[in-house]
């Protein structure tokens, strides 16, 4: 707005404040400003292609379900129309309803006959603490899935945003399909989304279609009089309808009663079996089940330890003589029902698949009261001089399906035990449970949060710390980069430096992923100048983690190379010069990354621009005080490289002398100690 012919006095007095990153631009006479959103790539959700063969059955196995529009209309043909109505398109659309009901596929399905070519569906991974528009893809002519389910409500401003990314997908031609709950799913007045109330396919039918593409000559099993098609009813969710065609096609011609005992969790068979063995005298062959249960294929001698152990675990008394006491092998494998491998080990599995799982499921929830008597027992065994110590992963992997069914709280507790135990290899143990439960669908919100608030704890012990560092360095971090990066930074930043190794070390393990790299470095920069205190710390120390030049090949000099040969801002505002750059201005880090340039400086085998480039905009704009004198003109090159290159990097940032001012020539002046490159080249003394 002008100001016309007003004078000063007359003229409006503006004040305001900004927080964060926020910017005012304040103006005299007409103003005209223009917005751009701009999103670096790395800043976008990872993104997942769908598998061929799940497309492929998306395409030629989708079942319909039963009048799911009053209109008479299919809900997949109303959202396609939606998504690409010629009047109001939005190109974003949202089916609500409960999990597990196939919205997946509605929403596959619904991309497919938009026109989306399968090469081009993805899913996102919700690599966020929050959801954020600003972070969903517009990548031209692709189709998105994103499932938001997990999430009890979202934010104000992701419905706000919705507004601008319908206008971006339009654009680019970009399609979107979010599925949620109708818990979450409230937008209010805050978006303008067209929604459609999901409603699932009849289970029998989507089971028989899939087997028609899997082994159609079994059709004739899911008849509708036969025993596997009873299995099917209302309320059976689109994928165990799924899971029941692929049993049968992969059963053997004579399997269907094993096909009907797997889908049921092989649930009467073991209420059979425990009901037939519940005396005190098949106490030692329960045992022994569980014991195979748990270590399903490993060497007979190690099983059969284990399941003593459950056994005296439980009160029960081994008979005398040893391993001479008791009935052979054969005998007891005839009891529990398993078979001898070829490699020597003992399995529950190769006999019924999956029953394995089954009972150490059944076992659980039928006796609530032997969990912590399992846990312990798990723990015992897998200690350094337990008999199943070379087999934790296993044993890891056999617990997360406990924690992530009910009570599976008790496995959780019993992880944090063995964290707090000192023991290192129980506290890879937990590690390794906490690693696959936090990528849980289900309990994995639960996992991340834990990991969230133990980083933060007042009185942190350093085995908690190297935890939660170590689970973030894992497939928690590969998966979900950001959640993992925020978890580290909250480590980096605490006072007392717990667990600062190893955060250095998981931060390194990330950025050694190619595709990791750009968001690794960018992420820590931003939190080297951050406003706030903790949090610049964390970013100053971890980025100077990723400074070290150790090894034969450095991953900092791959990080370097790598983003210089990407198109993008200039030396001087390239992220790595902006990381060291703040370093050396954060004081308490100042002193390290003195020592970190040095290093570059004095090392041969970082290339000479590198080298000198970079040191030349780390110090540019900063007064040549005594560290940058002691890094240049003192006693720290070690090498002759290094001398050579602190006399381009003086002459370089040295303001330019004027006539007038220009020093007669002295011997102790400091521009004739750098000015003749040879002298410096030559070795101290």
């Amino acid at each position: 707005m002008s100001a016309g012919g007003k004078d000063a006095k007359e003229q409006v007095r503006q004040e305001a404040e900004a927080s964060e990153n926020s910017v005012i631009t304040q103006v005299s006479g007409d103003y005209e400003e223009h917005h751009h959103r701009y999103v670096r790539e790395w800043q976008y959700l990872k993104s997942v292609a769908v598998d061929a063969e799940e497309a492929r059955l998306v395409d030629q196995a989708y079942v319909h379900a039963e009048g799911d529009s009053p209109y008479g209309e299919r809900q997949v043909a109303r959202g396609v129309r939606l998504l690409n109505s010629t009047m109001g398109r939005h190109n974003v659309l949202v089916l609500t309803g409960p999990a597990d009901t196939g919205r997946r596929t509605t929403a596959l399905r619904v991309l497919r006959d938009a026109g989306v070519e399968p090469k081009n569906l993805q899913s996102l991974t919700l690599d966020w603490d929050r959801p954020r528009t600003e972070q969903l893809p517009t990548t031209p002519q692709h189709g998105f899935v994103l499932d938001l389910s997990d999430y009890s409500s979202l934010p104000r401003d992701f419905y706000e945003g919705l507004g601008s990314y319908q206008e971006e997908a339009l654009s680019s031609g970009a399609h979107l399909v979010i599925l949620a709950t109708p818990a979450t799913w409230r937008p209010r007045n805050l978006a303008n989304v067209p929604r459609i109330e999901h409603v699932a396919p009849p289970a029998l039918a989507v089971s028989r279609s899939h087997l028609k593409e899997l082994r159609a000559e079994r059709l004739s099993w899911l008849e509708e009089a036969t025993d596997l098609a009873r299995l099917l009813t209302p309320a059976t969710a689109p994928d165990d309808a799924v899971w029941l065609a692929e049993l049968i096609a992969e059963a053997d011609d004579d399997g269907q009663g094993e096909v009907k005992e797997e889908f049921e969790g092989w649930q009467r068979h073991l209420l059979q079996w425990f009901k037939d063995h519940d005396d005190a005298e098949h106490l030692r062959d329960r045992a022994l089940l569980i014991g195979t249960a748990l270590l399903d294929g490993l060497p007979a001698d190690v099983v059969m330890a284990a399941a003593d152990e459950l056994f005296k675990q439980v009160k029960g008394k081994l008979p005398l003589g040893g391993a001479l006491a008791g009935p052979d092998l054969e005998a007891r494998l005839e009891i529990i029902e398993a078979e001898r491998t070829e490699n020597d080990g003992l399995s529950l599995s190769d006999v019924r698949h999956g029953l394995d799982e089954a009972v150490l499921a059944h076992v659980w929830v039928q006796r609530p009261h032997l969990r912590g008597d399992l846990l312990r027992w798990a723990s015992q065994i897998t200690t350094p001089k337990g008999i199943a110590a070379k087999y934790r992963p296993k044993v890891a992997a056999a617990l997360t399906q406990l924690a992530t069914g009910p009570g599976g709280q008790a496995v959780l507790g019993i992880v944090k035990e063995w964290i707090a135990t000192g023991s290192e290899p129980q506290r890879r143990l937990a590690a390794g449970v906490l690693e696959s439960t936090a990528m849980h669908p289900g309990v994995g919100v639960a996992v991340r949060k834990y990991l969230y608030d133990a980083a933060g704890q007042e009185k942190l012990s350093e085995a908690l710390a190297q935890t939660v560092a170590e689970v973030c360095a894992g497939q928690l971090g590969h998966e979900y980069p950001r959640v993992a990066l925020t978890r580290l930074r909250i480590l980096a930043g605490r006072s007392d430096q717990r667990g600062a190794q190893a955060v250095a070390e998981a931060v390194r393990d990330l950025a050694t992923e190619p595709d990791l790299r750009p968001l690794v470095l960018s992420e820590i920069v931003d939190w080297a100048e951050s406003n706030d205190a903790r949090i610049r710390e964390a970013g100053t120390r971890a980025f100077l983690a990723l400074t070290e030049l150790a090894g034969e090949a450095p991953l900092a000099l791959a990080l370097v190379e790598d983003l210089l040969a990407e198109d993008g801002p200039g030396i001087e505002d390239h992220v790595f010069v902006r990381g060291w750059r703040a370093a050396w201005r954060h004081e308490p880090a100042a002193e390290a990354a003195k020592k970190s340039l040095a290093t570059w400086l004095d090392t041969p085998s970082v290339p000479n621009s590198h080298a000198v480039n970079i040191a030349v905009e780390v110090l540019n704009g900063s007064s040549i005080d005594a560290r940058a004198a002691d890094l240049l003109v003192g006693q720290s090159a070690t090498t002759p490289e290094g001398r050579n290159r602190r006399v381009q990097v003086f002459n370089r940032i040295l303001p330019p002398a004027t006539e007038e001012a220009r020093p007669s020539n002295r011997a102790d002046d400091v521009g004739e100690q750098v000015e003749s490159d040879g002298e410096l080249n030559e070795p101290a003394a």
